[in-house]
């Protein structure tokens, strides 16, 4: 019983921590796009979309929860007040310290341009930039990724998802992820991939029907 209760609530803080991280996401594709051509307990799935406050006068981005899929959440959301604005989804898995429940990584699977599938891992700051974040599905195939800016609040490595990989993911339990303090001393989390699969169908299937 304890367990499933803290399953439970860790499945909540994910969301929440997911929800928050999504209009941040669309909010920085909007912008791309210009220059360029988790909810809280009680929220069942399509639940009316939530909007951020604004600033300024501009509306911020709105975001709803499309499922749950394991520790994966698919998240979609696009410019508030703007009909003609494409909605973008992404799946979306936190992962937090145990005990502090701080975000320490941050798995995110979307697409990008030309329909290719990208994967984006936010880390902390605070690590050996030149040595990349190492991914590894429980295949124990380890994939580098570069990371490609780091600001204050983290850091951020992209990978154009090979084929190999997302099978690999489609069948993984669990897997980890690998960055590199300063004094050159490994920061490695193990968490668990498993229902990625079914996220990405159901991933595949929303943005089908738009």
């Amino acid at each position: 019983m304890v367990q499933n209760r803290e399953g439970l609530l860790a499945r909540l803080a994910a969301k929440r921590f997911a929800l928050a991280f999504l209009l941040s996401l669309v909010a920085a594709a909007a912008a791309q796009a210009g220059s360029s051509s988790a909810p809280e307990k009680g929220w069942p799935k399509g639940e009316t979309p939530v909007q951020a406050p604004t600033q300024g006068g501009t509306p911020r981005p709105t975001a709803k929860v499309e499922g749950s899929f394991g520790n994966w959440t698919l998240l979609c959301g696009k410019e508030a007040n703007d009909a003609a604005a494409k909605e973008r989804c992404s799946l979306v898995m936190p992962l937090m310290e145990k005990e502090s429940q701080k975000l320490v990584f941050r798995v995110i699977v979307t697409y990008g341009p030309k329909n290719r599938l990208i994967l984006r891992v936010d880390s902390p700051t605070g690590v050996a930039l030149q040595r990349g974040l190492e991914f590894s599905p429980d295949t124990q195939k380890i994939y580098r990724m570069a990371f490609q800016t780091c600001l204050p609040m983290g850091c951020k490595a992209l990978l154009l998802m090979p084929d190999d990989l997302k099978k690999e993911l489609s069948t993984a339990k669990e897997g980890s992820i690998t960055v590199y303090a300063l004094n050159g001393k490994a920061v490695r989390t193990v968490a668990a991939f498993s229902e990625f699969a079914k996220g990405l169908a159901a991933l595949n299937k929303h943005l089908a029907s738009k």
